[in-house]
């Protein structure tokens, strides 16, 4: 309800996936302890064997969204109607990685998004990612490993001119070499097991530290 806060309804940590996002939630919930534990992109996302397919593959938080775009993208640019979008809503994580495969480009569409995996999953498999800028901006984002747009209404037109470079083989190859530096973050399965672990064991230390010392104010009473 407006006016509540987490700490009133008993939550007083939480687990986020950044630092940006740490930073937000501790400007908003002042009383909560927030930590990090930064997410790992499955290995079923794998850098494509065979040349892809003229796909697009689109990821949107409404699916409007997606249906909005396609409908624009083809009234502006009829000469490319022989393009493919493929909506990955709803599929499994391997069905998700197999249909991504075909691609050569992806599209993302998420405002409210706190990380998106969905460009990264991209950046892994070797796909170049037209994305729209979201309110948060994740920290992997750079002005160098991907097509990133401010203003909606541009997609449609910045799709069609990453196409047409696609067709020329002439997307800056810089694209690629950020992209393999960015996933390269996100593929330490090590690194993870160890926050989750570090993460959880100080959160499960504290609670007993706590247990303790109202034990022994308790013995002390007694």
């Amino acid at each position: 309800q407006p006016g509540q806060t987490w700490s009133q309804l008993g939550f007083y940590k939480c687990i986020t996936t950044s630092e940006k996002q740490k930073e937000y939630v501790g400007s908003v919930m002042r009383n909560i302890s927030s930590s990090v534990i930064t997410p790992v992109i499955s290995d079923v996302f794998k850098k494509q064997e065979f040349p892809p397919k003229t796909i697009i593959s689109i990821h949107t938080r409404e699916h409007r969204d997606t249906v909005n775009l396609i409908k624009t993208f083809y009234s502006k640019f009829p000469q490319y109607r022989w393009i493919t979008f493929r909506d990955m809503r709803g599929l499994s994580e391997s069905e998700f990685a197999n249909a991504m495969n075909e691609s050569f480009v992806s599209v993302w569409v998420d405002p409210t998004s706190g990380f998106g995996t969905y460009p990264l999953e991209s950046m892994k498999m070797g796909i170049p990612v037209i994305g729209l800028v979201p309110n948060l901006v994740p920290e992997w984002m750079n002005e160098e490993n991907g097509i990133w747009i401010n203003n909606p209404n541009m997609l449609a037109d910045v799709i069609a001119d990453v196409v047409q470079n696609w067709l020329e083989d002439n997307l800056n190859p810089l694209l690629y070499t950020e992209m393999e530096k960015t996933i390269s973050n996100y593929t330490d399965s090590t690194k993870f097991n160890e926050e989750v672990i570090k993460t959880f064991s100080d959160m499960i230390n504290t609670r007993l530290e706590n247990f303790e010392d109202q034990l022994s104010k308790f013995i002390t009473i007694e």
